[in-house]
Formats: structure tokens, C-alpha cells, sequence
């Protein structure tokens, strides 16, 4: 029986590029789908740096034409007339990190992330049932992470890191009403932030 994995952890070298295109909005608040959930977007002003975090769920085309209704107070989905009631086998996480420019004293990527032209990143996956956490499994794909780095910033010259990292997580049997929740830590183990999403 193959071992369940809920923790990786990554130090990459960050090649020179481009920085990836933004996540598309919608997602987690909408009555319907356009083939993703978004996790929301977040600043984090930590006390080395700043750094933006997006992110969204997938899994082929399951989430196309998804539509979340309330029936009296009680969520239910329906796909193309039929009812939904759990995620497909797996869904893959794909969640990027941007050392980003916050206020003038905290205007550098953080420490606890980039570290020159390497990056260090732990990411911890739960399911969440109401208020109770359960460990999500990953899948046999392993983790990839790319990393990038670009000088394109309006009016000034500096340089703005930037990681996206995907993972796939087992999701058969999960009812649609459970969030995927994403824990990120920084290198020096401390957690930054959890992500969730959820149709």
C-alpha cells in the first residue's frame, strides 16, 4: 500500500523569466464555474519582507459548467442537469508566491522565502469538514515547483522573485461541501499562511 504524503518541502535554483500570469478571478463566491476554484489572494507583510499569494484548484473539466445552488439553506451542485456530490479522483493545486512591493520599510521579498536565487517553500494539505481538519493524501505526480525572476516594475529597477508550485491531491470520495485547505511555510519552518478553497 503506497504511503499518504501531506508534507513536501522544495529549494530550487530560480531561473531568470518571466513573471507567470495572474490567476483569473472568481471562483469560491460564484453560483457557477468556469473550469477552476480560486484560493483567495493574499499580502502578507511578515517581518523580513512582503509577499503576494494566489492560487487555484483544478481537475480537467470537472469544474466546467459547475453550478452551487442553495436549496433552502443546504448547498447542492449540479453539472450540466445532474447532481453533484463529490470531487472527481484527484484535484491539482497550482499556488504561486511573488516577493512583492508593500509599504517602503517592508519593500523586499522575504527572507523566509527567497534566499538569493533559491527559494524554500512547505506546504501542508488538509480537508476541511465544518471545523474538523483531516490529512489529504497526494498523488503519484510528484510536486513541481518553477521559479522565476523579473526586473519589469513600473518606474524602477528591481528584481521580484516569484514561485508557482502544483501538486495533485486525491479527491475520490470527497464530498463537494469540504475545503481544500493549504497550509504554506516559510523556509525557516514557520507557517505563512493557509489557503483555502472550495465550489
Amino acid at each position: 500500500m503506497r504511503a499518504k504524503r501531506s508534507l513536501l518541502v522544495w529549494l530550487f535554483v530560480l531561473p531568470v523569466g518571466l513573471c507567470p500570469k495572474a490567476a483569473h478571478a472568481g471562483g469560491g463566491g460564484a453560483a457557477s464555474y468556469d473550469g477552476s476554484v480560486n484560493f483567495g489572494a493574499q499580502v502578507l507583510r511578515l517581518d523580513d519582507g512582503c509577499a503576494f499569494l494566489d492560487g487555484k484548484l483544478t481537475s480537467g473539466s470537472f469544474f466546467d459548467d459547475l453550478k452551487r445552488i442553495d436549496v433552502s439553506g443546504k448547498l447542492e451542485y449540479k453539472k450540466r442537469g445532474k447532481f453533484v456530490t463529490e470531487y472527481p479522483d484527484s484535484v491539482t493545486t497550482s499556488i504561486r508566491i511573488v516577493g512583492s512591493q508593500c509599504a517602503a520599510a517592508l519593500a523586499t521579498p522575504p527572507a523566509s522565502i527567497f534566499d538569493g536565487n533559491s527559494y524554500a517553500v512547505t506546504f501542508q494539505v488538509e480537508w476541511k469538514e465544518g471545523m474538523q481538519l483531516r490529512p489529504a493524501a497526494l498523488g503519484r505526480a510528484p510536486a513541481h515547483c518553477v521559479g522565476y525572476s523579473s526586473v519589469a516594475l513600473p518606474g524602477q529597477v528591481a528584481t521580484v522573485p516569484s514561485i508557482t508550485c502544483q501538486m495533485t491531491v486525491e479527491s475520490k470520495g470527497v464530498p463537494l461541501l469540504d475545503h481544500l485547505i493549504v497550509s504554506v511555510f516559510g523556509g525557516n519552518g514557520n507557517r505563512l499562511t493557509r489557503l483555502s478553497a472550495a465550489p
